[in-house]
């Protein structure tokens, strides 16, 4: 029971380093297809920031084409220049701002691929967390009913006082198994909050066993 005890501990730190990464309001959980999503939204996000700067080349090239055709060889008042002029202005600013605006999309697209990134590390965390918990009441509930058999073979005081012992420390097994079920029902952006809780039921459980004759 020690070594099962001294494991969850031991995770502890790691898992709490992990959990730290996880932003308030996220999800209750995160999965890898999430993250797949999230990786496919930036991609897209990329091609099309690429294919902005390519329609904006293409249409400033285009523009300064059309002044050419208009200017070059051609008798042009000042007021048709400046119309001109205006146009491959335009057009260059036009296409900046297609360029700016995609290039925000992939921004975008880039945080919220870090966050689901952190939000699945969370995720793992916390089930691996629960795992470890849940594996740890399970090896308690072995050694109580092994009490339990003691007890029922024992007589007189010793059978009462075996019996007190087990009941401080089926009681505190419970208070355990509470808190891990409120840690399980917390979402991401609060369940680690809980794990204190749940590491100091296990330290008094633990400390009850070893009291146990």
């Amino acid at each position: 029971m020690k070594t099962t005890f001294k494991a969850l501990r031991a995770v502890l730190p790691a898992l709490v380093a992990v959990a730290a990464l996880v932003i308030a309001g996220c999800a209750d959980s995160t999965t890898k297809k999430d993250v797949a999503e999230a990786q496919k939204d930036l991609n897209e996000a990329r091609q099309d920031t690429q294919e902005a700067v390519r329609e904006g080349q293409d249409a400033v090239t285009d523009a300064r084409q059309d002044a050419r055709e208009h200017m070059v060889g051609k008798p042009v008042t000042p007021d048709q220049a400046a119309d001109v002029r205006k146009d491959v202005a335009d057009a260059a600013h036009d296409a900046n701002q297609k360029i700016a605006d995609a290039k925000a999309d992939e921004r975008a697209a880039a945080a919220d691929l870090k966050t689901t990134e952190q939000q699945l590390a969370a995720t793992q965390a916390k089930e691996a967390f629960v795992k470890q918990a849940e594996q740890t009441l399970a090896d308690y509930d072995k050694r109580i009913e092994v009490l339990e058999q003691q007890a029922s073979a024992a007589e007189g005081a010793n059978k009462d006082a075996i019996q007190r012992q087990i009941d401080t420390v089926t009681s505190q097994r419970d208070r355990a198994a509470s808190a891990l079920t409120d840690l399980k029902n917390a979402d991401l952006a609060t369940w680690q909050t809980h794990q204190d809780q749940v590491r100091m039921a296990f330290q008094d459980l633990d400390n009850s066993m070893k009291t146990v004759r």
